[in-house]
């Protein structure tokens, strides 16, 4: 038992052995050094969301073109048949081709041959040519309805559209949130780094001097529970650190074990105009509030065709035909004879009481989306005030905490220098050093918050990453 159980360990240690040696020869993996820029280049290239997004707008593309073609009904068709019984073999082979017009007219053209022996009878055989002209009036007649599914499939296209361009702003956004939390989180880690460092001097050279009668056992034991708490603020930073880059390589598209090499970008300088242009820029650059106005155009058009429905359904036919007939395909093929035709067929429900209750219903939508739209209107005035607002303040305390640090530091260091020539206390050096943690991240806190803010700005404006022109509002402003 005891063989077996050395056996165990000694294979236990060479499995051990084996892992570390291959752990030690896997290449490291090579950092990837970023600008902003290249970041939000990346994201905008690889990031799986967008791309998804991407393949939505692809499909709203091809639904917008099959419902054209669907639309205009061309359709180019072979009819035939074949059959045999007891009483003869009777076969058709033919051609027919139609298409439906702008006011909804439909042209259907037809040819074809057929031929019937029967037992008893002399074979027969017959040619026809026939063109036939349908025209719906009043509910059906017209573009209105004739376009009616590729104008909703257009509709839906665009809606896609808009909605994918604010996603990919809203994505550079998030990707210049991650960059500076990033360079935020390493800037921390190495501010941590050196209030560690410099504790630990301040905690030897306490505990030297208690030793020798000159410092108390209090002072020591506030150092070392300060060095503590930094030391554990760094562990933790580290792993916050490293998902923070799982999370920002996901969001490029990347392995989520890349490495980066960041640099912090510098300000975003932006010219601000009053409260009422900016509102303005935001009206006409975003695509969100121009779909908002989109769509009271389509309930308007949605309204016309419910109205559609209290029209009476006619429609007139005409037809035309050519055949000929005989024992000989000769005969079948002089079409001397010719039959027309000319007709109206209507289908109307005398009781209108659903159609003008469909009415009234689109009526109420048009007006609910007219109040869509001025909530967003007005979402939008709060959302660029804020922003606006948030990007003035982030600039003021970014420069009063800068201030702040260069105080902290100025008393640090004189706390330091007046604790090392013995002329001052553990305690005033610990609170000094304290405040200058304090300090150091209430700067890089108000650094990171006023470069994102400005492009939090440019985002709530539309104008971060600028949609096309055919997504956005013909008048800004102004609700139809």
């Amino acid at each position: 038992m005891r063989k077996l159980v050395m056996a165990g360990w000694w294979l236990a240690l060479v499995m051990a052995s084996v892992r570390v040696a291959a752990a030690a020869e896997e290449p490291a993996v090579e950092p990837l050094s970023l600008l902003l820029e290249d970041a939000i280049e990346l994201a905008l290239e690889h990031n799986l969301e967008l791309a998804r997004g991407a393949l939505e707008v692809q499909g709203a593309e091809l639904a917008r073109r099959q419902a054209v073609e669907a639309a205009r009904g061309l359709r180019v068709s072979p009819e035939g048949s074949a059959g045999t019984g007891s009483d003869g073999r009777d076969w058709r082979a033919g051609l027919r081709a139609e298409a439906v017009g702008p006011a909804g007219t439909r042209l259907a053209v037809t040819g074809g041959m057929r031929e019937i022996d029967l037992k008893h009878a002399d074979e027969a055989r017959r040619g026809e040519a026939r063109v036939e002209v349908t025209q719906p009036l009043f509910r059906q007649f017209g573009a209105l309805v004739r376009d009616e599914p590729a104008v909703a499939a257009s509709e839906t296209l665009m809606a896609a559209r808009r909605a994918w361009e604010r996603d990919r702003s809203r994505l550079v956004l998030q990707v210049v949130e991650m960059y500076e939390g990033l360079v935020f989180r390493r800037r921390q880690i190495e501010r941590d780094e050196a209030l560690a460092a410099r504790l630990e001097g301040l905690a030897a050279l306490a505990d030297a001097r208690e030793q020798q009668g000159r410092a108390a056992r209090t002072e020591v034991l506030r150092l070392d529970l300060q060095r503590g708490e930094a030391e554990a603020r760094l562990e933790a930073n580290r792993s916050r650190l490293e998902i923070a880059l799982q999370e920002f390589a996901n969001a490029l598209g990347l392995p989520l074990d890349s490495v980066f090499l960041l640099r912090a970008p510098p300000l975003l300088e932006l010219e601000l105009t009053g409260p009422e242009q900016a509102l303005a820029v935001a009206l006409a650059e975003r695509p969100d509030y121009a779909q908002a106005l989109y769509d009271i155009q389509t309930g308007n058009r949605q309204a016309r065709l419910a109205r559609r429905g209290l029209l009476p359904d006619l429609s007139v036919t005409a037809r035309h035909s050519l055949h000929g007939e005989g024992g000989a395909w000769s005969d079948a093929g002089r079409l001397d004879q010719d039959e027309w035709f000319v007709g109206v067929a209507a289908d109307m429900n005398l009781n209108q009481r659903e159609a003008r209750l469909a009415v009234a219903r689109s009526e109420v939508e048009v007006e609910s989306r007219r109040q869509v739209a001025e909530i967003v209107r007005r979402r939008l005035a709060l959302e660029v005030n804020g922003a606006r607002a948030a990007y003035l303040r982030a600039r003021a305390e970014l420069e009063l905490a800068r201030r702040n640090r260069e105080l902290a530091v100025n008393r640090a260091e004189l706390a330091r220098a007046l604790f090392e020539a013995e002329r001052g206390l553990a305690d005033a050096v610990s609170d000094a050093e304290a405040d200058l943690s304090s300090a150091d991240l209430a700067e890089l806190a108000a650094q990171q918050e006023a470069s994102v803010s400005a492009y939090r700005l440019l985002h709530v404006l539309g104008t971060l990453i600028p949609a096309p022109r055919e997504l956005l509002a013909e008048q800004s402003g102004a609700v139809p």
